[in-house]
């Protein structure tokens, strides 16, 4: 494990996660990215996890291979990984400040990104999830997500994924208080990204990538960190476009 010091955390300033523009962006693609992962128990670390989603990997392969044959991965090695209040709140409600419509759809913000980012690269969805649930009014969001920094909190994860698998990973998340909320400090506190690409992609209210670079190079030093991306949370619902111009730029 590594040691994330709340030292890093102790930040004075509020970035918004922004609001979330109403208008849809492009067209959905006629096959849309797949999502993997599964619920974790509570106190299973990632490792044990893992051995029990390859045990459960082999019985299930082995019993569909006496009625068809097995199928190829269609994710490239690429993983979207994504975290967003909408799917880590209290309620089923979606505050303004958080969502958006697009593809004909409410969702999160990030989950939006990521959605476009999966489907253009032919990659895997998972859906960074916590044990415990956020508020989705917008003020008490912020105030939660700087009580949990100034704690130097690691919320626990509900959620897994065997990531042995991929070589490139995204990480979509929104900037709280100029820097990455605390779940995301649980997933690179939980997975080793080591010798893999990762890539960086936040929603913010002006304040860009913030410190995520810095960040994830600090505490992911075998990983390939690469510059990542940023939407203003306002141009979320129209940023199919720029994000599918900036993947072709990359070399995606």
């Amino acid at each position: 494990m590594k040691k994330i010091l709340a030292a890093l955390l102790s930040l004075t300033m509020i970035t918004a996660t922004a609001c979330g523009s109403s208008s849809d962006s492009g067209s959905k693609p006629a096959q849309t990215a797949k999502q993997v992962g599964t619920p974790k128990a509570a106190g299973t670390s990632q490792a044990e996890q893992t051995e029990t989603q390859a045990e459960q990997s082999t019985q299930t392969e082995a019993a569909e291979q006496t009625t068809q044959a097995p199928q190829e991965s269609t994710s490239g090695g690429v993983l979207v990984a994504y975290f967003t209040p909408a799917e880590n709140g209290e309620n089923d409600a979606i505050s303004s400040a958080s969502k958006v419509s697009f593809w004909g759809e409410d969702m999160g913000n990030a989950e939006a990104i990521a959605n476009v980012i999966a489907a253009y690269t032919d990659g895997d969805l998972f859906s960074i999830q916590t044990v415990k649930d956020y508020p989705l009014d917008y003020n008490e969001l912020l105030d939660a997500a700087k009580a949990e920094q100034d704690a130097g909190e690691l919320p626990e994860l509900a959620t897994a994924v065997d990531i042995s698998g991929y070589n490139t990973v995204f990480v979509v998340y929104p900037v709280w208080w100029y820097t990455m909320p605390q779940a995301i400090y649980s997933f690179i506190d939980e997975y080793d990204l080591s010798g893999k690409t990762v890539i960086p992609v936040t929603t913010h209210g002006g304040s860009g990538l913030a410190d995520s670079i810095e960040r994830f190079k600090e505490l992911e030093p075998n990983a390939d960190v690469k510059d990542g991306y940023d939407v203003n949370g306002d141009d979320v619902g129209g940023s199919q476009s720029d994000i599918e111009g900036w993947l072709s730029d990359n070399g995606f």
